[in-house]
């Protein structure tokens, strides 16, 4: 082990007990080198005579650019576009990204209680740091049984740890199974214990109300008093997304915030779906505990940033530019209120067309309630036979999981919505027949 990972560790075990327990064999060896980025960023702040640290091309202390690349960023300077991005994502964007976790969520009483957010490439990125940090093969992650496919891909082909189901929904199909978290936690036989939340849950949409919020904290605190030691991540991607007004405001990960000495939690969200910018590839990742205690955030950022610094080196400076500067922009809040809106209403018209008694005999309907996508649970057919017949005989795509079908209503215009359930009941009946 580096000298430099063990120093840090050494800081990180007696300022939080709890996540370096939660260090996995490489979340411990990992580490920011003190080379060439930290040599480079100390040079740019003292050499102002020359400076020839960075392996990058400049001509009086711009960035070197081709023309043809630099018209389509009208509005950046080159300064904003050409050169690496902080390997920690720029500062600014982080802490008001920070300040908007606090913000947006009461729960949190200081902006002290949560780490300073480091940007990611996403938020598959995000959780796969977060895989890095924690998982070793072998260990069990807690996930609802409907869930996103990449968490298998991710947990269990790359990290080799195993992924273990609660049933998502009571057997009723009318809210969460508080139940089920409960018992999956109880047997787990495992000394640590993770568990992943996601809301709005893809693939279903549903996000639990505030009632269910408070079962679930209560049930994860019962676990943590009893001498379970248990981290939390949250999969934030599809955050605000809301279309009804009991459901949970922010994000679940606030209830977890200085909760218990014996959870630790992680958030993990971004830009993506929050703002429509899918191929910008912008994230977070943000680390609290009991103690909050400055010197283990640092740490656990210090270690996101070797993660990153090892595998992508760093992330994009357009996208983060862009971003940070939208956010000054005034019509900034309006249009993103307006795209909420759209999906609001698509949302509700979904939630009128598939409960209707006609399509009885084709589905059930699984509980949704926000983010951008529903799931029906079809009667007596092959799922997979109804997406084929779907998209070779009707130009319809829709996707098939297990027994059921997800349906992505972000991306069906509202006029379109009623014709697109009628073509899915039409096939069910007909592979009925």
């Amino acid at each position: 082990m580096s000298p430099i990972a063990k120093e840090i560790n050494e800081v990180l075990q007696k300022s939080s007990e709890i996540f370096y327990y939660f260090l996995s064999d490489f979340g411990k060896n990992i580490y920011m080198p003190k080379g060439i980025i930290v040599q480079t960023a100390e040079a740019k702040q003292k050499a102002k005579k020359l400076n020839a640290t960075i392996g990058s091309a400049e001509i009086n202390n711009e960035p070197l650019f081709l023309p043809s690349i630099a018209k389509y960023f009208n509005n950046l300077k080159p300064s904003q576009i050409f050169p690496y991005a902080p390997v920690y994502g720029l500062p600014d964007l982080r802490n008001r990204w920070r300040e908007k976790i606090v913000r947006e969520n009461p729960d949190i009483k200081s902006i002290d209680w949560i780490s300073v957010p480091v940007v990611t490439q996403g938020l598959s990125h995000g959780i796969m740091i977060f895989a890095d940090l924690f998982l070793n093969p072998d260990d069990e992650v807690i996930i609802s049984d409907k869930l996103w496919e990449n968490y298998n891909l991710m947990f269990e082909e790359r990290y080799r740890a195993r992924v273990v189901y609660f049933d998502l929904f009571d057997k009723d199909l009318k809210g969460f199974n508080v139940e089920s978290l409960d018992k999956t936690i109880a047997n787990s036989k495992k000394e640590k214990i993770i568990i992943l939340l996601n809301f709005p849950n893809n693939p279903t949409g549903y996000t639990v109300t505030e009632k269910e919020a408070e079962q679930i904290v209560k049930v994860v605190e019962k676990h943590a008093t009893a001498g379970k030691k248990i981290l939390i991540l949250t999969d934030d991607s599809y955050y605000g997304l809301l279309f009804e007004d009991n459901l949970l405001k922010g994000s679940i990960f606030s209830k977890f915030v200085g909760l218990h000495k014996n959870i630790a939690c992680v958030k993990v969200d971004g830009f993506t779906k929050e703002d429509y910018v899918w191929g910008f590839r912008v994230g977070f990742i943000t680390f609290a505990d009991y103690d909050h205690n400055p010197d283990a955030y640092k740490i656990l950022e210090q270690k996101v940033a070797g993660c990153i610094r090892s595998s992508i080196s760093n992330c994009s400076l357009p996208s983060q530019s862009i971003l940070q500067s939208a956010l000054n922009d005034p019509s900034y809040k309006k249009e993103k209120e307006n795209n909420y809106n759209i999906l609001k209403e698509r949302a509700k018209k979904v939630k009128e067309i598939v409960y209707d008694k006609k399509y009885s005999d084709c589905w059930d309907v699984y509980p949704f309630n926000s983010g951008y996508f529903m799931c029906l649970k079809v009667k007596e057919v092959d799922t997979e036979t109804v997406r084929q017949i779907c998209l070779e005989k009707y130009g319809v795509g829709i996707i098939a999981l297990g027994n059921y079908i997800r349906v992505a209503f972000s991306s069906v215009n509202l006029e379109h919505l009623q014709e697109l359930f009628d073509i899915i009941a039409s096939v069910i009946r007909e592979i009925k027949k």
